[in-house]
């Protein structure tokens, strides 16, 4: 089982990281992606940037891509809130002048679990149905979802996390 630290902002201290600037959302998903498939991508400005520019994650050896998808959403919630998938938030100014992206760690038809950094809850528990329903109307606020190939995304459900207030 891996476990993946999630880091949360109560001091002026920083921690050590080669994944991005420290504390945020885009920094998280290259951190987990990195330690637990051994893959990363290249660097984005922002989550918004990450949503329409990186289409792959990989290493030396392997490509894996990632299918990206936004409204109007053609399937039913699980084909895209699978564990591993990657659900990206639009700009808003001034609360998100950056987007804001979050990785599902688990999905079934009642609950989806996703986990984030620079936003609270770290953790967070959606009712599936209603988060898609969110997602799938013209005015969400959400800008898309990215998915792994299936062969991939069985692996995140053996993730667990720590919360660390630094």
């Amino acid at each position: 089982m891996k476990i993946v630290d999630i880091y949360v902002k109560k001091t002026n201290k920083k921690y050590k990281t080669n994944y991005g600037v420290p504390f945020q959302c885009v920094e998280l998903i290259r951190r987990v992606f990195s330690t637990v498939m051994n893959v990363s991508f290249p660097d984005v400005v922002d989550a918004v940037d990450f949503f329409y520019n990186i289409n792959f994650l990989s290493n030396s050896r392997i490509n894996v891509k990632l299918d990206t998808f936004s409204y109007p959403y053609i399937h039913n919630y699980f084909y895209y809130l699978k564990p591993g998938s990657i659900l990206f938030w639009k700009y808003k100014k001034p609360n998100f002048p950056y987007g804001h992206v979050a990785l599902v760690l688990d999905s079934n038809e009642k609950e989806t679990m996703v986990i984030q950094q620079n936003l609270n809850p770290p953790v967070k528990i959606y009712d599936t149905k209603e988060l898609f329903q969110k997602m799938n109307c013209q005015d969400s606020k959400f800008l898309g979802v990215k998915t792994l190939p299936m062969r991939f995304a069985s692996g995140f459900r053996d993730i667990d996390y720590n919360v660390v207030k630094v």
